[in-house]
């Protein structure tokens, strides 16, 4: 019985240890070892009755036969009385019989006590086991929810943890592109104020022609102008010349 509660400690500790590994919960061993100590003490409290009731009978029987005893002493001398010293020697015969018999009686009460005297110890200790083991076995439990909560907050943390560094490279991809876009939209700014990108190749070639068809009609106006002064001073006509 002395080394019970620490075997238990020890099959406890590497179940616990086993249960929490493979995230199980270990109060149902606790609880389980328990009710063994328990039973383990109903027991010892049914072998303790059983040798406190054998006990009671050998003493009854001793009683009984301590009263014989009794009975063939008186006997022994009614019959001294009564000058019949051959019922006399008979009485004693089984007096001394019956006193045998009596102190080996007495032999096995004395063993009896002695083996209820230990059981009664080992009673006594297992209780105190008992009562210690309560304690411990609900600090056990408390503990055992504070590692799993704390392995359950952990875990949580990590996926917190994990989420907020997907969430942070997400933002980063999208300040990459809102940066890749005020980029592109500034420079459109810069190009569209700038002269040279606002003069389109299209555009050019159609100023281009308007220019040479304007420059065209100004000179046959100066031809007309011309001829028409020469006739009025009576000069010969030039000959149109072709624009360049």
């Amino acid at each position: 019985m002395a080394g019970l509660l620490d075997r238990v400690r020890t099959i406890l500790g590497a179940k616990a240890n086993k249960a929490l590994d493979a995230m199980e919960d270990p109060t149902e061993t606790i609880e389980y070892s328990y009710e063994q100590m328990q039973q383990a003490l109903q027991e010892t409290r049914r072998h303790i009755l059983e040798v406190a009731t054998a006990k009671k009978q050998l003493e009854m029987q001793a009683s009984n036969l301590q009263q014989k005893v009794t009975q063939y002493d008186q006997d022994a001398r009614d019959a001294v009385q009564s000058g019949r010293d051959d019922l006399a020697q008979q009485a004693l015969s089984l007096k001394t019989t019956m006193q045998q018999q009596v102190q080996d009686l007495q032999t096995h009460i004395e063993q009896t006590q002695t083996e209820e005297d230990k059981l009664t110890q080992a009673q006594h200790k297992l209780e105190q086991q008992i009562e210690t083991f309560g304690t411990q076995k609900e600090v056990m439990k408390a503990q055992y929810s504070a590692a799993k909560a704390e392995v359950q907050v952990g875990a949580t943390l990590t996926g917190i943890t994990q989420h907020a560094q997907d969430i942070s490279g997400s933002l980063q991809r999208a300040q990459d592109k809102i940066s890749s876009m005020q980029a592109r939209a500034s420079a459109i700014d810069e190009l569209g104020a700038n002269p040279d990108f606002n003069s389109l190749p299209s555009s050019s070639h159609t100023d281009s022609i308007r220019q040479q068809l304007d420059a065209a009609k100004a000179s046959t106006a100066v031809q007309d102008e011309l001829a028409k002064l020469k006739a009025e001073m009576q000069l010969p006509p030039s000959s149109p010349s072709t624009p360049s």
